[in-house]
């Protein structure tokens, strides 16, 4: 069984990917809305892809969902150790 990802700066396991530039085809969407109370209207956190049939990006990062730093070689280096 494979050890969980470490962020370098603070340790943890949990990361995004963040990817710019996309063409996405075939793809299902999901946004959440939710009430804001103080503004009197629904507000949206994003939209998240479910689904697709392919994705092309231009380019992408990593972020450490702990401590919000940069994490993009980090999690490279991991993944190719998982490969190997």
């Amino acid at each position: 069984m494979s050890q969980p990802f470490s962020c370098p700066h603070c340790g943890a396991h949990d990361y995004s990917i963040i990817l710019t530039g996309c063409d996405v085809a075939g793809a299902t969407l999901q946004e959440d809305f939710a009430w804001n109370a103080g503004r009197g209207e629904y507000s949206s956190g994003g939209t998240v892809i479910l689904s697709s049939e392919s994705v092309e990006n231009e380019g992408g990062s990593a972020v450490c969902l702990q401590c919000e730093k940069d994490v993009s070689e980090a999690v490279a280096e991991y993944e190719k150790q998982q490969e190997g």
